[in-house]
Protein backbone atom coordinates (compact mmCIF):
# COMPACT_ATOMS: atom_id res chain seq x y z
CA UNK A 1 0.00 0.00 0.00
CA UNK A 2 1.18 3.06 -1.12
CA UNK A 3 1.18 5.90 1.41
CA UNK A 4 2.08 9.42 1.08
CA UNK A 5 2.97 12.19 3.66
CA UNK A 6 1.00 14.88 1.54
CA UNK A 7 -1.35 16.17 4.07
CA UNK A 8 -4.94 15.95 3.29
CA UNK A 9 -7.13 18.75 1.95
CA UNK A 10 -7.44 21.44 5.22
CA UNK A 11 -10.40 21.95 6.22
CA UNK A 12 -11.51 26.05 7.55
CA UNK A 13 -8.43 27.59 6.13
CA UNK A 14 -9.46 31.05 5.87
CA UNK A 15 -6.79 33.60 6.51
CA UNK A 16 -7.38 35.59 9.78
CA UNK A 17 -7.72 39.67 9.91
CA UNK A 18 -4.95 39.33 12.50
CA UNK A 19 -2.54 37.04 14.19
CA UNK A 20 -3.10 36.07 18.07
CA UNK A 21 0.67 36.53 19.83
CA UNK A 22 2.03 33.91 21.60
CA UNK A 23 1.13 34.33 25.42
CA UNK A 24 3.71 35.77 27.95
CA UNK A 25 5.53 33.94 29.74
CA UNK A 26 4.27 34.03 34.13
CA UNK A 27 6.33 36.22 35.75
CA UNK A 28 8.67 33.95 37.85
CA UNK A 29 9.57 35.27 41.66
CA UNK A 30 13.04 34.69 41.00
CA UNK A 31 15.41 37.26 39.99
CA UNK A 32 16.08 36.99 36.36
CA UNK A 33 19.65 36.77 35.23
CA UNK A 34 21.12 38.80 33.16
CA UNK A 35 20.49 38.51 28.86
CA UNK A 36 22.93 36.05 28.15
CA UNK A 37 23.81 34.08 24.34
CA UNK A 38 22.11 31.07 25.04
CA UNK A 39 24.09 27.81 25.05
CA UNK A 40 23.05 24.13 23.24
CA UNK A 41 25.20 22.28 25.11
CA UNK A 42 27.92 21.19 22.32
CA UNK A 43 30.99 22.15 21.14
CA UNK A 44 31.63 23.87 18.24
CA UNK A 45 33.70 21.26 16.47
CA UNK A 46 32.82 18.34 14.28
CA UNK A 47 31.28 17.50 11.42
CA UNK A 48 28.61 18.90 9.84
CA UNK A 49 25.87 17.98 7.19
CA UNK A 50 26.08 20.05 3.68
CA UNK A 51 22.88 21.88 4.96
CA UNK A 52 24.68 23.46 7.63
CA UNK A 53 25.07 26.95 7.90
CA UNK A 54 26.83 29.18 10.82
CA UNK A 55 24.61 30.68 13.48
CA UNK A 56 23.27 33.78 13.83
CA UNK A 57 24.65 36.07 16.28
CA UNK A 58 22.30 36.13 19.18
CA UNK A 59 20.11 33.48 21.23
CA UNK A 60 20.30 30.70 18.34
CA UNK A 61 20.94 27.06 18.17
CA UNK A 62 21.32 25.14 15.42
CA UNK A 63 19.35 21.61 15.18
CA UNK A 64 22.25 19.08 16.02
CA UNK A 65 23.59 16.68 13.93
CA UNK A 66 25.04 14.57 16.54
CA UNK A 67 28.81 11.99 16.04
CA UNK A 68 29.27 11.56 12.04
CA UNK A 69 28.51 7.99 10.95
CA UNK A 70 30.70 5.92 11.70
CA UNK A 71 32.05 7.10 15.21
CA UNK A 72 32.96 4.36 16.58
CA UNK A 73 31.14 3.20 19.86
CA UNK A 74 32.56 2.50 23.35
CA UNK A 75 29.93 -0.33 23.83
CA UNK A 76 29.04 -3.20 22.21
CA UNK A 77 25.90 -3.28 19.62
CA UNK A 78 24.51 -6.29 21.77
CA UNK A 79 24.30 -3.68 24.65
CA UNK A 80 21.42 -1.82 23.20
CA UNK A 81 19.00 -4.78 21.92
CA UNK A 82 15.75 -4.54 23.62
CA UNK A 83 13.54 -7.54 23.92
CA UNK A 84 12.35 -9.78 20.83
CA UNK A 85 13.62 -9.06 17.62
CA UNK A 86 9.74 -8.11 16.23
CA UNK A 87 9.23 -4.65 17.78
CA UNK A 88 7.25 -3.89 14.78
CA UNK A 89 3.46 -4.81 16.54
CA UNK A 90 0.72 -3.06 14.66
CA UNK A 91 0.90 -2.84 10.85
CA UNK A 92 0.53 1.60 11.19
CA UNK A 93 -0.63 2.36 7.77
CA UNK A 94 -4.08 0.30 8.70
CA UNK A 95 -3.76 0.80 12.60
CA UNK A 96 -6.55 4.03 11.74
CA UNK A 97 -8.79 1.71 9.96
CA UNK A 98 -9.82 -0.86 12.27
CA UNK A 99 -13.30 -0.23 13.07
CA UNK A 100 -15.65 -2.87 12.44
CA UNK A 101 -16.18 -3.32 8.02
CA UNK A 102 -18.69 -4.70 6.22
CA UNK A 103 -18.68 -5.76 2.40
CA UNK A 104 -20.73 -7.60 0.04
CA UNK A 105 -20.41 -8.94 -3.27
CA UNK A 106 -23.04 -10.35 -5.73
CA UNK A 107 -23.09 -11.69 -9.24
CA UNK A 108 -26.50 -12.97 -11.21
CA UNK A 109 -24.86 -15.87 -13.89
CA UNK A 110 -27.95 -17.32 -14.82
CA UNK A 111 -25.73 -20.05 -15.77
CA UNK A 112 -26.94 -23.66 -16.60
CA UNK A 113 -26.37 -26.56 -14.21
CA UNK A 114 -26.34 -29.31 -17.06
CA UNK A 115 -25.79 -33.13 -16.25
CA UNK A 116 -22.58 -34.65 -15.11
CA UNK A 117 -20.70 -30.78 -15.20
CA UNK A 118 -19.41 -28.21 -13.02
CA UNK A 119 -20.46 -24.61 -12.94
CA UNK A 120 -18.49 -22.05 -11.65
CA UNK A 121 -19.11 -18.20 -10.96
CA UNK A 122 -16.39 -15.45 -9.30
CA UNK A 123 -17.26 -12.09 -7.48
CA UNK A 124 -13.91 -10.02 -5.99
CA UNK A 125 -12.91 -7.84 -3.39
CA UNK A 126 -10.61 -5.33 -3.25
CA UNK A 127 -10.27 -4.57 0.56
CA UNK A 128 -8.40 -5.97 2.81
CA UNK A 129 -10.66 -7.54 6.05
CA UNK A 130 -9.80 -10.13 8.38
CA UNK A 131 -13.20 -12.18 8.78
CA UNK A 132 -15.08 -12.43 11.61
CA UNK A 133 -18.08 -13.84 9.84
CA UNK A 134 -19.14 -14.68 6.36
CA UNK A 135 -22.61 -15.26 4.77
CA UNK A 136 -23.14 -16.53 1.39
CA UNK A 137 -27.06 -16.12 -0.38
CA UNK A 138 -28.04 -18.50 -3.14
CA UNK A 139 -30.66 -18.67 -5.70
CA UNK A 140 -29.88 -22.15 -7.60
CA UNK A 141 -32.67 -23.67 -9.25
CA UNK A 142 -33.10 -27.46 -9.96
CA UNK A 143 -35.51 -30.23 -9.95
CA UNK A 144 -34.05 -33.26 -7.81
CA UNK A 145 -31.46 -31.31 -5.75
CA UNK A 146 -29.67 -34.79 -4.38
CA UNK A 147 -27.99 -34.64 -7.74
CA UNK A 148 -25.75 -31.34 -6.44
CA UNK A 149 -22.90 -30.49 -4.79
CA UNK A 150 -22.03 -27.04 -4.02
CA UNK A 151 -18.55 -25.54 -2.93
CA UNK A 152 -17.18 -21.96 -1.74
CA UNK A 153 -13.73 -21.27 -2.47
CA UNK A 154 -11.94 -18.45 -0.97
CA UNK A 155 -8.57 -16.75 -2.70
CA UNK A 156 -6.27 -18.42 -0.56
CA UNK A 157 -7.79 -21.76 -1.53
CA UNK A 158 -9.64 -22.54 1.21
CA UNK A 159 -13.15 -24.86 0.02
CA UNK A 160 -15.70 -25.33 2.45
CA UNK A 161 -18.81 -27.57 1.12
CA UNK A 162 -22.28 -26.09 1.40
CA UNK A 163 -24.43 -28.99 -0.11
CA UNK A 164 -23.15 -32.36 -0.97
CA UNK A 165 -26.19 -34.52 -2.38
CA UNK A 166 -28.55 -34.19 0.54
CA UNK A 167 -31.89 -32.89 0.23
CA UNK A 168 -33.12 -35.87 -2.34
CA UNK A 169 -36.34 -35.20 -4.76
CA UNK A 170 -36.71 -31.65 -3.76
CA UNK A 171 -36.32 -29.08 -5.63
CA UNK A 172 -34.13 -25.70 -5.97
CA UNK A 173 -31.31 -24.60 -3.14
CA UNK A 174 -32.42 -21.40 -1.75
CA UNK A 175 -31.31 -19.28 1.03
CA UNK A 176 -28.56 -18.40 3.41
CA UNK A 177 -25.34 -20.16 4.39
CA UNK A 178 -23.12 -18.97 7.43
CA UNK A 179 -20.05 -20.18 6.79
CA UNK A 180 -17.73 -20.07 10.07
CA UNK A 181 -14.95 -22.14 8.39
CA UNK A 182 -13.34 -19.05 7.28
CA UNK A 183 -13.46 -16.93 9.96
CA UNK A 184 -9.79 -15.49 10.30
CA UNK A 185 -9.67 -15.55 6.31
CA UNK A 186 -8.92 -12.73 4.18
CA UNK A 187 -11.66 -11.61 1.65
CA UNK A 188 -9.05 -9.94 -0.79
CA UNK A 189 -9.12 -11.69 -4.18
CA UNK A 190 -11.48 -14.03 -6.07
CA UNK A 191 -14.12 -15.86 -4.27
CA UNK A 192 -15.17 -19.02 -6.63
CA UNK A 193 -18.80 -20.47 -6.21
CA UNK A 194 -19.08 -23.93 -8.38
CA UNK A 195 -22.27 -26.61 -8.78
CA UNK A 196 -21.31 -29.65 -9.84
CA UNK A 197 -24.20 -31.88 -10.97
CA UNK A 198 -23.34 -35.36 -10.19
CA UNK A 199 -26.42 -37.50 -12.11
CA UNK A 200 -28.33 -37.77 -15.35
CA UNK A 201 -32.07 -36.46 -15.91
CA UNK A 202 -32.12 -33.48 -13.90
CA UNK A 203 -30.59 -29.96 -15.26
CA UNK A 204 -30.80 -26.17 -13.41
CA UNK A 205 -29.62 -22.90 -13.54
CA UNK A 206 -27.22 -20.90 -10.97
CA UNK A 207 -29.57 -17.79 -10.80
CA UNK A 208 -27.43 -15.47 -8.06
CA UNK A 209 -25.23 -15.67 -4.89
CA UNK A 210 -23.95 -12.84 -3.51
CA UNK A 211 -21.02 -13.12 -0.25
CA UNK A 212 -22.09 -10.26 3.03
CA UNK A 213 -18.71 -10.23 5.14
CA UNK A 214 -18.10 -9.37 8.03
CA UNK A 215 -14.44 -8.28 10.01
CA UNK A 216 -11.60 -5.93 10.32
CA UNK A 217 -9.17 -3.96 8.14
CA UNK A 218 -6.01 -5.23 8.21
CA UNK A 219 -2.46 -4.74 6.64
CA UNK A 220 0.49 -6.45 5.60
CA UNK A 221 1.75 -7.88 8.90
CA UNK A 222 0.59 -9.21 12.31
CA UNK A 223 -1.17 -7.64 14.88
CA UNK A 224 -0.13 -7.85 18.74
CA UNK A 225 -1.50 -5.75 21.19
CA UNK A 226 0.34 -4.34 23.86
CA UNK A 227 0.84 -6.70 26.79
CA UNK A 228 -0.47 -4.30 28.94
CA UNK A 229 -2.90 -2.03 29.19
CA UNK A 230 -1.87 1.61 28.35
CA UNK A 231 -2.55 4.27 30.63
CA UNK A 232 -2.18 7.43 32.53
CA UNK A 233 -1.60 11.00 30.90
CA UNK A 234 0.18 11.10 27.58
CA UNK A 235 4.06 10.52 27.33
CA UNK A 236 5.61 12.50 25.31
CA UNK A 237 9.47 11.77 24.33
CA UNK A 238 12.15 14.26 24.40
CA UNK A 239 15.15 12.03 22.59
CA UNK A 240 17.62 14.81 22.21
CA UNK A 241 20.13 15.56 25.45
CA UNK A 242 19.13 14.66 28.34
CA UNK A 243 16.40 16.44 30.76
CA UNK A 244 16.96 18.36 34.15
CA UNK A 245 14.46 16.10 36.21
CA UNK A 246 15.52 18.65 39.14
CA UNK A 247 14.19 21.81 37.61
CA UNK A 248 11.41 23.47 39.33
CA UNK A 249 9.82 23.75 36.43
CA UNK A 250 9.87 20.09 35.23
CA UNK A 251 10.15 18.21 38.20
CA UNK A 252 6.65 17.11 38.56
CA UNK A 253 6.35 17.12 34.66
CA UNK A 254 8.07 13.80 33.90
CA UNK A 255 7.20 10.29 33.46
CA UNK A 256 9.16 8.13 36.57
CA UNK A 257 8.93 4.39 35.83
CA UNK A 258 6.65 2.90 38.42
CA UNK A 259 8.26 -0.55 38.25
CA UNK A 260 11.76 1.12 39.00
CA UNK A 261 13.71 1.26 42.02
CA UNK A 262 15.93 4.38 42.28
CA UNK A 263 19.44 4.06 43.29
CA UNK A 264 19.86 0.01 43.89
CA UNK A 265 21.84 -0.94 41.02
CA UNK A 266 19.04 -3.02 39.61
CA UNK A 267 17.03 -3.98 36.44
CA UNK A 268 13.87 -3.92 38.34
CA UNK A 269 11.57 -4.00 35.69
CA UNK A 270 13.51 -6.52 33.33
CA UNK A 271 13.47 -3.95 30.73
CA UNK A 272 17.83 -3.85 30.14
CA UNK A 273 18.29 -0.87 31.85
CA UNK A 274 19.11 -0.61 35.62
CA UNK A 275 17.91 2.55 36.98
CA UNK A 276 15.80 3.87 34.07
CA UNK A 277 13.52 5.85 36.59
CA UNK A 278 13.10 9.22 33.97
CA UNK A 279 14.24 7.44 31.04
CA UNK A 280 17.41 6.12 28.78
CA UNK A 281 20.42 7.30 28.06
CA UNK A 282 21.37 6.06 24.60
CA UNK A 283 24.77 6.88 24.18
CA UNK A 284 25.79 5.35 27.75
CA UNK A 285 23.54 2.75 27.89
CA UNK A 286 21.98 3.56 31.20
CA UNK A 287 19.46 5.35 32.75
CA UNK A 288 21.51 8.32 33.87
CA UNK A 289 19.32 10.60 31.50
CA UNK A 290 21.52 13.79 32.05
CA UNK A 291 25.25 12.68 30.78
CA UNK A 292 26.48 13.79 27.94
CA UNK A 293 26.29 17.36 26.15
CA UNK A 294 23.20 18.30 25.02
CA UNK A 295 21.53 18.81 28.52
CA UNK A 296 20.61 22.71 27.74
CA UNK A 297 18.68 21.67 24.24
CA UNK A 298 16.96 18.87 25.69
CA UNK A 299 16.14 20.77 29.02
CA UNK A 300 14.75 24.09 26.71
CA UNK A 301 12.78 21.56 24.36
CA UNK A 302 11.37 19.68 27.22
CA UNK A 303 10.32 23.12 29.05
CA UNK A 304 8.62 24.16 25.79
CA UNK A 305 6.40 20.69 25.95
CA UNK A 306 5.39 20.55 29.67
CA UNK A 307 6.87 23.19 32.00
CA UNK A 308 4.46 23.60 34.99
CA UNK A 309 2.05 25.80 35.49
CA UNK A 310 3.91 27.26 38.69
CA UNK A 311 3.72 31.05 38.42
CA UNK A 312 7.95 30.30 37.84
CA UNK A 313 9.31 31.14 34.05
CA UNK A 314 7.20 29.57 31.58
CA UNK A 315 4.64 27.57 31.09
CA UNK A 316 4.71 24.72 28.91
CA UNK A 317 2.23 24.13 26.42
CA UNK A 318 0.48 20.83 27.43
CA UNK A 319 1.25 21.81 31.01
CA UNK A 320 -0.39 19.58 33.49
CA UNK A 321 -1.79 17.46 30.79
CA UNK A 322 1.45 15.37 29.57
CA UNK A 323 4.51 14.03 31.09
CA UNK A 324 8.29 14.03 29.56
CA UNK A 325 10.12 10.93 28.76
CA UNK A 326 14.16 11.62 28.58
CA UNK A 327 15.89 9.66 26.02
CA UNK A 328 19.16 11.74 26.67
CA UNK A 329 23.03 10.89 25.50
CA UNK A 330 21.41 11.01 21.63
CA UNK A 331 24.72 12.78 21.03
CA UNK A 332 27.44 10.84 22.88
CA UNK A 333 28.64 7.27 22.26
CA UNK A 334 27.85 6.53 18.65
CA UNK A 335 26.86 8.55 15.25
CA UNK A 336 23.29 10.14 15.63
CA UNK A 337 21.82 6.99 13.63
CA UNK A 338 22.93 4.25 15.69
CA UNK A 339 22.37 6.41 19.12
CA UNK A 340 18.49 7.00 17.10
CA UNK A 341 17.89 2.89 16.67
CA UNK A 342 18.89 2.64 19.91
CA UNK A 343 16.14 4.70 21.50
CA UNK A 344 13.53 3.97 19.33
CA UNK A 345 14.17 0.21 20.54
CA UNK A 346 13.73 1.34 24.59
CA UNK A 347 10.78 3.57 23.82
CA UNK A 348 8.72 0.61 21.71
CA UNK A 349 9.68 -2.07 24.33
CA UNK A 350 8.22 0.45 26.82
CA UNK A 351 5.49 0.80 25.18
CA UNK A 352 4.28 -2.55 23.94
CA UNK A 353 5.74 -4.54 27.17
CA UNK A 354 5.28 -2.34 29.57
CA UNK A 355 2.65 -0.47 29.01
CA UNK A 356 3.94 2.99 29.25
CA UNK A 357 1.40 5.54 27.39
CA UNK A 358 4.02 6.90 25.08
CA UNK A 359 2.42 8.92 22.15
CA UNK A 360 4.48 11.17 20.46
CA UNK A 361 8.48 11.82 20.30
CA UNK A 362 10.34 15.33 19.71
CA UNK A 363 12.75 14.97 16.98
CA UNK A 364 14.48 18.78 17.23
CA UNK A 365 17.64 16.80 15.47
CA UNK A 366 18.63 15.93 12.29
CA UNK A 367 21.33 15.68 9.11
CA UNK A 368 21.88 14.69 5.64
CA UNK A 369 22.23 11.32 5.03
CA UNK A 370 22.96 10.61 1.00
CA UNK A 371 23.91 6.56 1.60
CA UNK A 372 20.87 4.51 0.73
CA UNK A 373 21.67 1.92 3.17
CA UNK A 374 21.82 4.75 5.91
CA UNK A 375 18.53 6.24 4.79
CA UNK A 376 16.98 2.93 4.86
CA UNK A 377 17.91 2.65 8.33
CA UNK A 378 16.46 5.59 9.31
CA UNK A 379 13.18 4.98 7.82
CA UNK A 380 13.09 1.10 9.37
CA UNK A 381 13.47 2.88 12.63
CA UNK A 382 10.85 5.30 12.01
CA UNK A 383 8.12 3.02 10.83
CA UNK A 384 9.03 1.00 14.18
CA UNK A 385 7.08 3.83 16.07
CA UNK A 386 4.65 3.75 13.78
CA UNK A 387 4.11 0.53 14.14
CA UNK A 388 3.77 0.79 17.42
CA UNK A 389 1.19 4.40 17.05
CA UNK A 390 3.80 6.82 18.03
CA UNK A 391 4.02 10.17 16.88
CA UNK A 392 7.28 11.56 15.35
CA UNK A 393 7.34 15.12 15.56
CA UNK A 394 10.56 16.41 13.53
CA UNK A 395 12.72 19.68 13.25
CA UNK A 396 13.46 20.74 9.36
CA UNK A 397 17.07 22.13 9.49
CA UNK A 398 17.76 25.80 10.38
CA UNK A 399 19.21 26.67 6.73
CA UNK A 400 18.64 30.62 6.39
CA UNK A 401 15.92 30.07 3.86
CA UNK A 402 16.71 26.77 1.93
CA UNK A 403 14.99 24.95 0.18
CA UNK A 404 14.51 20.40 1.28
CA UNK A 405 12.59 19.23 -0.96
CA UNK A 406 15.03 17.57 -2.31
CA UNK A 407 17.40 16.75 0.55
CA UNK A 408 18.21 13.27 2.77
CA UNK A 409 17.06 15.59 5.86
CA UNK A 410 16.98 12.74 8.26
CA UNK A 411 14.70 11.70 10.47
CA UNK A 412 12.20 15.18 8.92
CA UNK A 413 12.34 14.13 5.02
CA UNK A 414 10.97 10.37 6.08
CA UNK A 415 7.69 9.85 4.19
CA UNK A 416 5.53 8.09 6.19
CA UNK A 417 2.12 8.82 8.08
CA UNK A 418 3.10 9.20 11.22
CA UNK A 419 5.80 12.21 10.88
CA UNK A 420 4.94 15.77 11.13
CA UNK A 421 7.89 18.28 9.77
CA UNK A 422 8.11 21.37 11.54
CA UNK A 423 9.53 25.02 9.83
CA UNK A 424 9.83 27.82 12.30
CA UNK A 425 8.09 31.12 12.35
CA UNK A 426 9.36 34.28 13.94
CA UNK A 427 8.73 35.60 16.97
CA UNK A 428 5.66 37.76 16.07
CA UNK A 429 4.52 34.82 14.09
CA UNK A 430 3.62 36.37 11.17
CA UNK A 431 6.37 35.01 8.73
CA UNK A 432 9.15 32.29 8.52
CA UNK A 433 11.76 32.96 10.57
CA UNK A 434 14.76 34.03 8.89
CA UNK A 435 16.83 31.04 9.72
CA UNK A 436 14.27 28.46 8.79
CA UNK A 437 14.63 26.01 6.17
CA UNK A 438 11.32 24.88 4.21
CA UNK A 439 10.19 22.48 1.39
CA UNK A 440 6.50 22.48 0.57
CA UNK A 441 6.86 18.65 -0.25
CA UNK A 442 8.53 17.73 2.88
CA UNK A 443 7.58 20.37 5.46
CA UNK A 444 3.93 20.03 6.88
CA UNK A 445 3.38 23.40 8.96
CA UNK A 446 5.36 26.03 10.71
CA UNK A 447 5.18 27.24 14.52
CA UNK A 448 7.12 30.19 16.89
CA UNK A 449 10.65 29.35 16.90
CA UNK A 450 12.51 32.39 17.63
CA UNK A 451 13.19 33.77 21.20
CA UNK A 452 11.31 31.23 22.66
CA UNK A 453 11.54 31.02 26.90
CA UNK A 454 11.90 27.90 28.37
CA UNK A 455 13.61 25.68 31.23
CA UNK A 456 17.86 24.84 31.29
CA UNK A 457 19.77 22.95 33.78
CA UNK A 458 20.51 24.38 37.11
CA UNK A 459 16.84 25.60 37.96
CA UNK A 460 17.36 28.56 35.40
CA UNK A 461 15.28 29.71 31.90
CA UNK A 462 16.79 31.13 28.62
CA UNK A 463 15.48 32.51 25.37
CA UNK A 464 16.61 30.43 22.39
CA UNK A 465 15.74 30.19 18.79
CA UNK A 466 15.99 27.77 16.62
CA UNK A 467 13.40 25.09 14.40
CA UNK A 468 14.52 23.03 17.59
CA UNK A 469 11.96 25.29 19.59
CA UNK A 470 9.31 25.10 16.88
CA UNK A 471 8.87 21.44 17.02
CA UNK A 472 8.18 20.71 20.82
CA UNK A 473 5.37 23.55 20.27
CA UNK A 474 4.07 21.23 17.66
CA UNK A 475 4.48 17.94 20.30
CA UNK A 476 2.73 19.75 22.75
CA UNK A 477 0.33 20.61 20.76
CA UNK A 478 -0.36 16.83 20.21
CA UNK A 479 0.07 16.16 23.47
CA UNK A 480 -2.88 17.95 24.39
CA UNK A 481 -4.90 15.96 21.75
CA UNK A 482 -3.99 12.99 22.59
CA UNK A 483 -4.99 13.89 26.34
CA UNK A 484 -8.41 15.56 24.97
CA UNK A 485 -9.29 12.19 22.96
CA UNK A 486 -6.80 9.02 24.10
CA UNK A 487 -8.09 7.12 21.34
CA UNK A 488 -7.00 9.22 18.56
CA UNK A 489 -4.09 7.22 16.36
CA UNK A 490 -0.37 9.27 15.43
CA UNK A 491 -1.83 9.28 11.93
CA UNK A 492 -5.41 10.51 13.05
CA UNK A 493 -3.29 13.14 15.02
CA UNK A 494 -0.95 14.35 12.52
CA UNK A 495 -3.59 14.62 9.76
CA UNK A 496 -5.80 16.72 12.12
CA UNK A 497 -2.34 18.95 13.01
CA UNK A 498 -2.78 19.51 9.37
CA UNK A 499 -5.95 20.50 8.49
CA UNK A 500 -6.02 22.72 11.28
CA UNK A 501 -3.32 24.83 10.59
CA UNK A 502 -4.14 28.75 9.84
CA UNK A 503 -2.70 29.87 6.74
CA UNK A 504 -0.45 32.45 6.44
CA UNK A 505 0.76 34.02 3.07
CA UNK A 506 3.96 34.03 3.88
CA UNK A 507 4.12 30.19 4.22
CA UNK A 508 2.44 29.89 0.45
CA UNK A 509 5.10 27.44 -1.34
CA UNK A 510 7.09 26.84 1.79
CA UNK A 511 4.78 24.26 4.24
CA UNK A 512 2.34 21.80 2.09
CA UNK A 513 -0.05 22.93 4.37
CA UNK A 514 0.57 26.89 3.53
CA UNK A 515 -0.23 27.54 6.97
CA UNK A 516 1.14 27.87 10.84
CA UNK A 517 -0.17 25.72 14.16
CA UNK A 518 -3.28 26.66 15.13
CA UNK A 519 -3.52 24.72 19.27
CA UNK A 520 -6.89 26.02 19.75
CA UNK A 521 -8.06 24.27 16.19
CA UNK A 522 -6.52 21.07 17.10
CA UNK A 523 -7.57 20.34 19.91
CA UNK A 524 -11.08 21.16 19.23
CA UNK A 525 -10.83 19.35 16.29
CA UNK A 526 -9.11 16.17 18.38
CA UNK A 527 -11.97 16.54 20.91
CA UNK A 528 -15.11 16.88 18.03
CA UNK A 529 -13.68 12.54 16.87
CA UNK A 530 -15.40 11.62 20.48
CA UNK A 531 -18.32 11.54 18.90
CA UNK A 532 -16.98 9.97 15.61
CA UNK A 533 -17.75 6.23 15.35
CA UNK A 534 -14.64 5.57 13.26
CA UNK A 535 -12.35 6.89 15.83
CA UNK A 536 -10.17 3.73 17.02
CA UNK A 537 -10.30 2.43 20.34
CA UNK A 538 -7.64 0.54 22.74
CA UNK A 539 -4.59 2.05 22.24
Amino acid sequence: MEISRKPKSPVSQSTRPSDTARPAAAARPVEKAPAQTAKDGFESGGARGSNFVDRPKGNFVDRPTGLPPGTPSALPATAFTFGSGHVAVRPFADSAARAPVTLKASATPNAKVNDLQTTTSTVSFDQDVKLDSLKLNLDLAHTYKGDLVVKLTSPSGKTETLHNRTGGSADNIQGSFDLAAFKGESTKGTWTLSVEDKARRDTGTLKSWSLDAAGHATGPGPIEEPQKPLSGPPVIAVFDGGVDFKHSDLDDAMWVNPNEVAGDGVDNDGNGVKDDIYGYNVGYNSGDVMRGSGTDHGTHVAGIIAAEDNGEGNTGVAAGKAKIMSLGGLYNGADLLTNFERGVDYMVKMKTEHGVNIRAVNASFGNEYRNPADVKRWTDAVQKLADADILLVAATANGNGSNLNDVPDMPANIDLPNVITVASMDKNNDKLARFSSHGDKVVELAAVGEDVLSTVPGGRWEEMSGTSMATPTVAGAAALMFAENPNLTAAQVRDLLVQTVEVDSDLKGKVSTSGKLDIEAAVAAAKATLDDDTTVAGR
